[in-house]
């Protein structure tokens, strides 16, 4: 009888979660400053009180004096920040890796302080990769050749290009995965930093801004790209810009410094998975303080002046920032957070771990999807479900999630309806009306053809903190 081998991965596997996809630990107290079970914590942490005041960054951790707070592990349950929607636990992309290595103990998690610069997460990380390597050659399942292959998540892709392109870490690394990883940045970031003046924010977004002004690893996201529309031309940001939205501008220009490092390391042994076909902020438009997004990319014409082009993303990254021009990646329509734990990015970074060749597309049949960030408890607002024109080809399907886990609580029903002005809606879209019944987090799910699912997490607030006065500050 012929004995068929398996095929399994023989080298040893890091898995980097993304930005805010690790748990934070406060030192001193033991306090989980981040990465709670209970969903209710973040609903109120973001509308009321100052529980969140622990994860600014603070003026000693800048200059270097971490260790304040530590990074735990990946995200063992669904977590959430406004604007960023929900994140998405690791779990399943873990248990998927591990059975396709000969050993579990092959694959390790890099948590990381995702607060922190990428260049500190970097070297955190190049430690971490030595030990590993050297433990799983030393394995009695183990190769004194093995080399690493590093899987990672939206920030998690920045860390590891560093570590490979900039740290020297590319000698022992085979191949890196990266899931939606924005290597030219991503508007959002500009978004979140943005002061808003004249323009009234929900408290969440209030809560988050006050939040991100501090942090390195923001900052780190900020796109490096022509993204600022200018009527007849477009340009970078620099970092004044920055600074005149809210941002800092040392933290910004020492990010744009970082990234120029990274981009030019190359793309050697990396594999690139772009979220696509979701409505993605790709530019910004800015005038008093207040950076507008748009969601178009903003192109040379043929004959001069700008072109404007709505080249979509994965709601968070926009496609061609996901990935060096010199790749060519693969494609997956999914919304940001939901990449790293949808069936198909999976299976792709299995695929790659154990060398063998890619199937077809992935996702195809899928469908873009737009919603509220945040929405008012009994209120009634609109799913959007882009690219599709039958209403019996597309199901929703609303669940509440709990600390046991999610049930479902709505099942929508669309139908074909344009909406004038609309960011990223085509003549192809159809409408749900849909009520979450009390505050909390919910997952959101537009399912199409074979494709997976394209799901977002949400957040249902009381309609009285909406729009309240911010009377506890982040930052002190």
């Amino acid at each position: 009888m012929t004995t068929i081998e398996p095929d399994l991965c023989r080298d040893a596997v890091v898995v980097l979660p993304g930005i805010m996809g690790s748990e934070l630990v406060e030192t001193a107290t033991d306090t989980v400053l981040w990465g709670l079970a209970d969903p209710g914590w973040y609903v109120n942490a973001w509308t009321t009180g100052g529980s969140l005041r622990a994860l600014a960054v603070t003026d000693a951790e800048r200059n270097g004096l971490t260790g304040r707070v530590q990074a735990t592990r990946t995200l063992r349950v669904p977590a959430f920040a406004p604007s960023l929607r929900g994140f998405e636990p690791y779990t399943k992309l873990l248990a998927t890796v591990k059975r396709f290595v000969v050993d579990a103990a092959a694959v390790r998690e890099f948590a990381y302080d995702w607060r922190l610069a990428i260049d500190y997460n970097a070297a955190e990380l190049a430690k971490v990769a030595e030990e590993h390597l050297k433990s799983w050659q030393r394995h009695p399942k183990g190769s004194r050749d093995a080399r690493l292959v590093l899987v990672a998540h939206s920030m998690g892709g920045l860390v590891a290009r560093y570590f490979t392109g900039v740290l020297g870490g590319a000698r022992d690394v085979r191949a890196t995965i990266t899931l939606g990883t924005p290597f030219y940045g991503a508007v959002k970031a500009v978004v979140m930093l943005s002061t808003g003046r004249g323009a009234p924010l929900p408290l969440p977004r209030r809560r988050l801004r006050r939040l991100a002004q501090t942090m390195p690893g923001l900052h780190d996201l900020l796109p490096t790209y022509r993204c600022v529309d200018q009527g007849t031309s477009s340009r970078r940001l620099d970092a004044t810009d920055i600074a005149a939205l809210g941002g800092d501008q040392e933290l910004a220009q020492q990010a744009f410094d970082r990234r120029a490092q990274l981009l030019a390391g190359g793309s050697a042994g990396l594999h690139a998975l772009v979220g696509v076909q979701q409505p993605t902020m790709q530019s910004v438009r800015i005038a008093d303080g207040i950076a507008e997004p748009l969601f178009y990319t903003c192109l040379d014409a043929p004959h001069g002046g700008l072109q404007r082009v709505d080249r979509r993303g994965d709601s968070t990254v926009y496609r061609d920032a996901a990935a060096p021009e010199s790749l060519e990646p693969a494609y997956l329509p999914q919304s940001h957070m939901a990449l790293a734990a949808s069936e198909e990015a999976v299976a792709h970074a299995c695929a790659v771990v154990t060398g063998r060749k890619l199937g077809p597309p992935l996702g195809e049949g899928g469908v873009g999807l737009e919603l509220p960030d945040v929405v008012q408890a009994g209120e009634v607002f609109e799913i959007v479900a882009a690219d599709v024109e039958d209403p019996a080809a597309v199901t929703c399907n609303v669940e509440r999630i709990d600390q046991d886990g999610s049930r479902l609580v709505d099942r929508p029903d669309f139908g074909k309806r344009r909406i004038a002005g609309a960011a990223a809606l085509q003549e192809s879209s159809l409408v749900a009306r849909a009520m979450l019944p009390k505050p909390g987090m919910y997952r959101i799910e537009v399912h199409r053809g074979a494709a997976s699912a394209v799901s977002q997490i949400i957040l249902a607030i009381e309609s009285s903190t909406s729009n309240g006065a911010d009377q506890a500050d982040l930052v002190e």
